[in-house]
């Protein structure tokens, strides 16, 4: 078995050192840049909620820039039912024009998905 000598240690942590200090320099060169190109903290798409329909069907709850968007989703397309602005919850769903309030309790992330797909439903 070898012995390693004290030269070899401190040249081993001298590296390791260098490896840590380069890793640190890189993760705060992307934090500092990455919010010019757009890749902020900020989310302004968030998945709701999905429901499955099926093995390959399911819709999806999807918040945009404060206004939630209900999505139906086959192997073949992506649907959109309906899109409800969420300070106000105006209905306007697809093909239809007028808007009406829905004045149900508020779930995790502002209003439950059954009262909008309900709602959606009943305009289809």
């Amino acid at each position: 078995m070898e012995i390693i000598g004290l030269g070899e240690v401190i040249t081993m942590m001298g590296s390791f050192a260098v490896v840590i200090a380069l890793l640190a320099a890189t993760l705060f060169g992307i934090k500092k840049y990455s919010a010019g190109m757009g890749f902020s903290g900020e989310q302004k798409l968030e998945l709701l909620e999905i429901k499955n329909l099926g093995s390959r069907q399911k819709l999806l709850l999807v918040g945009i820039n404060g206004d939630q968007v209900l999505i139906g989703v086959t192997p073949h397309s992506l649907t959109q039912l309906g899109t409800w602005n969420t300070p106000g919850h105006a209905v306007k769903s697809q093909g239809s024009s007028d808007e009406s309030k829905i004045t149900h309790k508020k779930g995790h992330h502002g209003m439950s998905f059954r009262p909008l797909f309900n709602k959606a439903k009943i305009k289809d």
